[in-house]
């Protein structure tokens, strides 16, 4: 097939709990932006990502950018304790002990030692592609308007629930849903919404994908701060990994930017060239053309 179209879908993917008791928001989880103190008088930018790790439980991920033209990045982990309105933060990291709290959006941390510190406060990442008025000749599968549930005529198989917040919620154990028009070459636009599933780990946490012609995948999961495997968030699934993590938090809308080209087959029926795949995670781009094989989606 040589068919072009480009498509919209708005999709809130759920997991496994009940709508309400995942929009809660985790207070501390997410991303901050600051100041590392290297010493008393040197000070450059830092960034981290706390990560939840449990029901009280979170990882830090710090990123300190040089202090010198041509020094790398540096990267240590700490870690905390959720207790009461505060995180309690700790670890053995840069050859240093920390210690320090998250409250009020703000992140310190410090070890004790020649005046090295953290003062970091947090911020609200939003996809660029979020929210964008589809083109003029999309076929748009699933309409948003917020304050009214979305029509899914469109669509077939599982019985997924609309919200009254324009979204669809998927009803795990129900199955896939299946566009009902069949597509060749697309472009395909879809936001997501994923919960936090703390106490899952791998695949366990907020797992579901977008399916290509029922044959190919790419992964939707929670996959913020991690180093991304051909399991995460952005892979065609177990073929190729993301190029870089572009995940936001869960509870945050995410989106997807897919330019498929489907398989060209010669008169025989026979594999003349390879389906193909650009994929933009949260308007960053983390695959470029990858030729993907048959077979290797999941459901």
């Amino acid at each position: 097939m040589n068919l072009r179209k480009n498509l919209y879908v708005v999709l809130a993917v759920f997991g496994m709990l009940a709508a309400e008791q995942m929009r809660a928001e985790d207070l501390f989880m997410g991303e901050y932006e600051g100041t590392f103190h290297a010493d008393r008088s040197q000070k450059t930018r830092a960034t981290a990502k706390v990560i939840a790790e449990g029901p009280t439980y979170y990882r830090v991920v710090l990123q300190v950018e040089p202090l010198m033209p041509g020094e790398p990045t540096a990267q240590f982990e700490i870690y905390g304790v959720r207790q009461g309105t505060s995180v309690n933060l700790f670890g053995r990291a840069n050859a240093a002990n920390w210690h320090g709290r998250i409250a009020d959006d703000r992140l310190v941390a410090e070890p004790g030692y020649y005046g090295m510190a953290i003062d970091l406060k947090k911020t609200t990442r939003k996809s660029p592609r979020e929210g964008l008025e589809p083109p003029g000749d999309a076929v748009v599968l699933l309409a948003f308007a917020p304050g009214k549930a979305p029509d899914t005529s469109a669509w077939q198989g599982g019985k997924w629930k609309p919200q009254s917040d324009g979204s669809l919620q998927c009803d795990p154990g129900k199955g896939s849903i299946v566009t009902k028009q069949s597509f060749g070459d697309i472009k395909l636009h879809v936001e997501f919404w994923l919960p936090l599933m703390a106490d899952s780990f791998g695949q366990g946490r907020a797992n579901s994908g977008v399916i290509i012609n029922n044959l190919y995948e790419v992964q939707v999961l929670d996959s913020f701060g991690l180093v991304p495997s051909a399991g995460d968030c952005g892979a065609v699934y177990d073929q190729a990994r993301p190029k870089v993590n572009a995940s936001l938090p869960p509870e945050q809308w995410q989106t997807y930017d897919i330019v498929f080209r489907a398989p060209r087959m010669n008169p025989d029926g026979n594999v003349q060239e390879k389906a193909r795949v650009t994929v933009e995670l949260n308007g960053v781009k983390i695959q470029n053309n990858v030729t993907i094989e048959i077979g290797r989606a999941h459901v």
